[in-house]
Parts: C-alpha cells; sequence; structure tokens
C-alpha cells in the first residue's frame, strides 16, 4: 500500500522560503521602480551599458542562488536515507 508521509524538517522549510524571498526580491528588483535606478547607459562595465550589466549581475545571481539550492537539497536527501537522492 501506500506509505506514510514523512515530515518535511523545519530547516527545509525555512531555506525554501529563503529562496523563495530571494526571487521575490529579484524580481522587484528588475521592475519598477527599482530597475529605472539602474537604468543608465554610463558607466559602461566590460563594454557594456550598466543597465545590461545590472541584468547580467542579477541572472548570474539567479543561477548560482538556484544551483546551490539545488545541491543543499541534494545532500539533505542523500542524508535522510535515499542513495540516488530520489524523493518515493
Amino acid at each position: 500500500m501506500d506509505e506514510p508521509r514523512r515530515a518535511t524538517p523545519p530547516d527545509r522549510n525555512l531555506v525554501a522560503v529563503i529562496v523563495a524571498t530571494f526571487y521575490v526580491l529579484l524580481f522587484a528588483a528588475l521592475v519598477w521602480p527599482i530597475y529605472p535606478w539602474f537604468a543608465t547607459i554610463e558607466p559602461r562595465v566590460l563594454a557594456m551599458p550598466f543597465s545590461l550589466f545590472y541584468v547580467v549581475v542579477c541572472l548570474l545571481l539567479s543561477f548560482f542562488v538556484l544551483f546551490a539550492y539545488y545541491l543543499w537539497e541534494r545532500k539533505r536527501e542523500t542524508v535522510d536515507g535515499d542513495p540516488n537522492g530520489a524523493g518515493r
């Protein structure tokens, strides 16, 4: 039959909330009213207008936070006893 569901540890929920909050703030940083503060052509950074550089930095932050969260989740799943890191 069906196995009973395991309770989610509180620290796993906390990390998920922190990551979700980061993405909400990142979204807010890329739309009005925050983005216009950085929507300038000068100064140029790495031969890109500053506004483009700002978007690229936000994109890289997004990637690294999501990758770190993936690695953290995978480590937690293997610690929980599943050697493949796959959920049931």
